[in-house]
């Protein structure tokens, strides 16, 4: 009787032991996904630097609010993370330093995913692709072909800049701060041409007469977020939230809503 009595509490003592460690892990889970695990430049918020002059992906409305594909992407995955998104603008190549600086913690501003960059920062999946294209004066004997007998136009650390000048050297190449800068030379007369992604091309043709862009790409590319190279936790939260709104459909509907076929 003893050693039944005795075998009784053993065993309701190891079953209370594993409720204990099962009502422990539980916890631990439930706690693993929620912001206050996510650790942000400034609690509770989600920095992200961009340079807002790259319609339709991010730039300024009337207002002086920036808009566009991205921050509207931003602004629900930051909602997901339970994140308030605050947007620092600044011009390009300061937009890529400041994630690589701590000065952000991601960058969102049509960024290329490349080699050069990943030893830098993180990425996340890419959301879309891009082309560059080539934008000329209406009636331009430019082609693709010719491009390295003329003067390039680009905004200083893009892609744009970097292909052209890797492919036709720096002489042929200047850069600017902003797109805004590189069209006003392309009105000017002081470059002959501007390398850029299609959908950016596309909104300044539009808004600039006697320009047009050349039927053929200059490249392909992947578009994704640059992610602070020490922070995988917020890496990994930021790519969950992205597929979840790429698998819905959200993702492509925000893109067809600024970009038509």
């Amino acid at each position: 009787m003893k050693k039944t009595i005795a075998l009784l509490c053993a065993l309701v003592l190891v079953l209370s032991l594993c409720a204990a460690c099962g009502s422990g892990s539980s916890s631990s889970a439930s706690t693993a996904d929620t912001s206050s695990e996510l650790s942000t430049l400034e609690a509770g918020k989600l920095t992200i630097s961009t340079s807002p002059d790259f319609p339709p992906y991010e730039y300024l409305d009337d207002n002086g609010s920036i808009i566009g594909i991205e921050p509207e992407i931003m602004q629900l995955i930051a909602d997901k993370l339970g994140l308030e998104l605050v947007i620092d603008a600044m011009d390009f190549d300061s937009a890529l330093l400041a994630v690589q600086q701590g000065k952000s913690d991601m960058v969102v501003s049509g960024c290329t995913v490349t080699e050069d960059r990943k030893l830098v920062m993180n990425f996340t999946d890419s959301y879309t692709t891009a082309k560059q294209v080539v934008v000329v004066p209406e009636g331009s004997e430019i082609t693709l072909d010719t491009l390295g007998d003329y003067t390039i136009g680009t905004q200083r650390g893009t892609t744009g800049f970097i292909y052209t000048s890797d492919d036709y050297g720096e002489d042929h190449v200047i850069g600017y701060d902003t797109y805004t800068l590189v069209f006003q030379a392309l009105q000017n007369g002081q470059v002959d041409c501007v390398v850029l992604d299609d959908a950016v091309g596309e909104a300044f043709v539009a808004e600039i007469p006697g320009l047009e862009i050349l039927e053929t790409a200059y490249a392909l590319e992947d578009y994704a977020f640059g992610v602070d190279k020490n922070n995988t936790a917020l890496t990994e939260a930021v790519n969950n939230a992205l597929n979840e709104l790429m698998a819905d459909g959200t993702v492509q509907s925000i893109i067809d809503s600024y970009i038509s076929e």
